[in-house]
Order: structure tokens, then sequence, then C-alpha cells
């Protein structure tokens, strides 16, 4: 009988301890922790509403300078481009020495011609349209210089050199002068000439012989001798071209061996280019139709140079509402969806890589101080395209964790309207509502366009090579998206909450 019972209390046992093996125990460590050290999480969707506005002048600090004049085929704003350019002075010897060179009867320098190409890969619009471009010479008084900064809404025509060089010339995308296999392949730069005048390029080389200390650097040439050209759009539409470079090509002739071959000529060439090491500065003007501005439409506008970008205001008087103004903000998504434009037989902009979001005060400053997105008040998200072969793909700018933005207006605005731990809902709001009069842009931010420039380093361990963003660049080429939104609909904002029991 004793055997018995010690038989069944082992299989009640064992039975007992199966039972508790399968029971669930993800909410073990809950179980166990204190009722007022749980932490709970809340999900919660918010409208953010965002609208239409005007760009402005952005810092005109840029090496993607822009030529022509174009009509935007879907929304009609006519874009019109220029571009202030200086010249790159290598240190080396630029000519022969002075008893070698061709002189004329009173000994002064003789070149031959003189002509300035300019070389370009990308394009916009009609690649036969006619173009005219008046190249005028900037005083070297008035030069830009790197202690300034410029803004796109410059005006050039204040820095010209009275009675200076000035050239105008026609040109089109594709030169029909040249073999059409030739322009038609992207390896081979494209280019047009702008003839210049013998006597200024006479007095390019005269200079270099009286004042070579004028030569010893580009910022010398830039003050003394030459400070560089205003490229004007001066007539035809159709056409935007992005320079690859200037070139100034300098013609002349020699005695190589004066003393031994005196009548020994050689025909020679000095070219100096715009390159990174100098300045160049745009002017970008647009004409706008005042109906791009109309907010009532369920989509917003981001079109660049210059033209228009989105702004949104973040709502954070819902975000702290419903008894989580003391809640921690974990996480905040916010997916600019994209809505495909108007199909027109041109072709159309093309949508920009990336877009920026940053505070409205810190819109002039962030491009102009070439700042980099620090992942607390300024966001950058990347063009990303989602569905499967049978769908439609949906492309959007997904801006995955805002949440550090948000925690921060919250905070600001607290502190600036003097709001304390002990004060009611109604206190709050009313402290709030006197400091937002004094801040009316607290809580809005700018999406606008910007092309990234890498950096491409090796990684000593793989050998594998790695690339790091260096900065991003307002984008000043020719981009244009539609955002889904507007005041009425707005964009879904998702935000993650957490707090303790308390």
């Amino acid at each position: 009988m004793k055997a018995y019972l010690s038989l069944c209390a082992l299989l009640f046992g064992a039975a007992a301890l199966t039972t508790a093996c399968n029971e669930d125990t993800t909410s073990l460590g809950a179980d166990i922790m204190p009722e007022a050290d749980k932490v709970f999480t809340e999900q919660l969707t918010v409208k953010v509403p965002t609208q239409t506005v005007k760009t402005g002048a952005i810092a005109a600090r840029t090496n993607n300078s822009y030529l022509g004049s174009v009509i935007d085929p879907v929304t009609n704003i006519r874009t019109t481009n220029g571009f202030v350019s200086q010249f790159f002075i290598p240190e080396v010897t630029l000519f022969p020495a002075r008893e070698k060179m061709m002189t004329d009867q009173s000994g002064n320098i003789v070149a031959d011609s003189c002509s300035m190409t300019f070389w370009h890969v990308n394009y916009f619009g009609d690649s036969l349209a006619t173009m005219k471009v008046t190249a005028q010479e900037i005083d070297t008084e008035k030069t830009p210089n790197g202690n300034t900064t410029y803004y796109t809404n410059l005006n050039p025509e204040e820095w010209l050199k009275q009675g200076g060089e000035q050239q105008t010339a026609s040109y089109s995308i594709f030169d029909q002068t040249q073999p059409k296999a030739q322009v038609e392949n992207k390896a081979n730069y494209r280019y047009f000439n702008i003839r210049l005048s013998k006597e200024f390029a006479q007095r390019i080389l005269n200079a270099y012989y009286e004042h070579p200390e004028y030569f010893k650097d580009s910022y010398a040439f830039a003050h003394h001798v030459l400070g560089g050209f205003y490229l004007k759009h001066a007539g035809g539409l159709g056409a935007m071209v992005q320079a690859e470079h200037l070139a100034l090509n300098l013609f002349y002739r020699f005695r190589p061996d004066v003393a031994n071959h005196p009548d020994s000529i050689i025909s020679d060439v000095q070219v100096l280019t715009s390159t990174e090491e100098v300045i160049q500065t745009s002017r970008i003007e647009n004409e706008i139709p005042s109906s791009l501005l109309d907010n009532t439409k369920d989509f917003t506008y981001v079109k660049s140079p210059t033209a228009l970008h989105t702004e949104a205001v973040l709502p954070i008087d819902d975000i702290v509402a419903n008894g989580h103004y003391s809640d921690s903000i974990n996480s905040a998504r916010l997916y600019l969806r994209t809505i495909a434009e108007e199909s027109t037989t041109q072709k159309l902009q093309e949508a920009p890589p990336y877009l920026v979001m940053m505070r409205v005060a810190d819109f002039e400053t962030f491009f102009e101080k070439n700042q980099l997105p620090n992942g607390r008040t300024s966001f950058y998200a990347a063009l990303d395209s989602k569905g499967s072969s049978k769908q439609k793909a949906t492309k959007s700018y997904p801006f995955t964790n805002i949440a550090p933005l948000l925690t921060i207006m919250r905070n600001e605005r607290d502190a600036g309207a003097g709001v304390l731990a002990t004060d009611s809902e109604a206190t709050r709001k009313a402290k709030w509502a006197a400091w937002e009069q004094k801040n009316p842009n607290w809580n809005r931010v700018a999406i606008v366009p910007a092309t990234p420039v890498y950096v491409t380093t090796t990684d000593p361990l793989t050998g594998k090579p790695i690339k790091t963003l260096a900065r991003l660049n307002y984008a000043f080429g020719l981009y244009g998206v539609r955002l889904a939104g507007g005041q009425t609909n707005g964009v879904d904002l998702s935000v993650i909450y957490s707090r303790f029991n308390n």
C-alpha cells in the first residue's frame, strides 16, 4: 500500500512539473517586477499639416552652375540661370620668356586669338534649341571673395568692368557641326565656344610680363588681372545646361630658340580653367504662377532650383494631449509619399534624390555653413521605392525617427513659457499661447531638396571602399516632386510613447 501511494505521488509530481513547464512564461519578469517600475508603451497617429511656400534665395557657393532658360511643362515655372566664375592659376610657368614671344613694333606682346569654352554634360530640355549667352568681364575690384556669402538673387551687373570684355554667342546643346555619334556619346564632353577679342588676350599676356606677382596664385589674378566672367542668359527658351567647367584659351606664338633658329616659330595655347579652388556663384530667377501656392489641394510641391519647397507644422499640442504630456517620445515616423505628376509629351523633372528637414529658423544657415543633418534638429531621407513588380511601386521619403526634434520642441516651449511641473493643463495652455505669439515658427520645419557629396575611403581591415556622407548641398539642379499632404489631409505621423506606471 505504501509503495502504491509513493508511486501515485511520484506520478502526480511529474504531471505537475510537466504542466508548469508548458505554461507561457513571457510575463514572468513582469510578474515579479514592482508595479511602479513597469514600463507601458502606446502608439498614436497624428496629422501633420503641410503647405507649399516659395524658397527664396539660397547661398550660391556651388560648382553646379547652370545656364539657360526653361519652362517646367507641369507647373509652368520659368527658370533662368546664369553664373559668375573666376579662373584658377596653377603654380607653374604659364608662358615662355618674354624675349621669345612675338611682339609688335612697339614691343607689346601679340596674341593670335582668344576664346572661352563652355564644357558640359548634363542638360534639361530641347537639345536642339538655339540659345544665346553673353560673357561679361568682372571688375577686379568687385570680384567675389571667400569672406562673403553670396546668394542666388545676387546682381552681377553691379560687378561688371566698365569698358571690359563683352561678347555674345549662340549655341545649342548638341552642336550640329559635329558628328552626331560624338555629341550623343556621353563619354565625350560636349561644349561650345565664345570668341573673345584679341585685344583682351594681349592685355592678359602683357600683364603677365609687367606684373608677374599678379600670377602667383588665383586670388592675386582675380584681384589684379581678371575678376572672372559673368555668363548671362541672353536669349532663347527651352534648354538648360550644367557647366562642367569653363576654359579660357589664350593662343599665341613664340620662338623656341631665338639665338640659333630665329625664324622657327611655334603656335601654342595656355588654358585657364574654373575649378573647385576658385569661386563660382549662381544667379537664379524663377517666375512662379500664383496657383502653385494654393494650399487647398491635397499635395504640396518641392521644386528646384530655389523655386518651391514644403513646410510642415509639427503638432506638438496633439502629441502631448490626452495624458501624454509627461510621456517619453521614443519614436516618431513621418513618410512623405510622392504623387505622380500629370504626364506630358516633354521630359519631366526628376524627383530630388534626397530631402532635408530642418527647423525653419535654421534654413538660411544650414546650407550656408555646410552643415550635416545631426539627427536632432535636422534629418535627411533618400527617395525610396517600394512595391512588387506586379504592383506599381510607391515612392516616398522616409523620415524614420524625428522623435528628438519633437522632444526638443516640447521642452523648448515649456522652458520659454515658464511652465512648471505643478501647473494645471489650463495654466500650461495659457502660458503656451502667450509664448507662441512671440515665436510663431517654433514648430515649423522646412523640407527642401538636396544632393549628397560622399567621400570614399578604404576599410583597413577588409580593403573594401567605405562611402561617407561629407556634406549635403542644396539641389541646384532641375528637380521637382509632389508630396501627398496639404493643409486639410496632412501627413500621418506615427508616435510611440513610453511611461512608467506611477
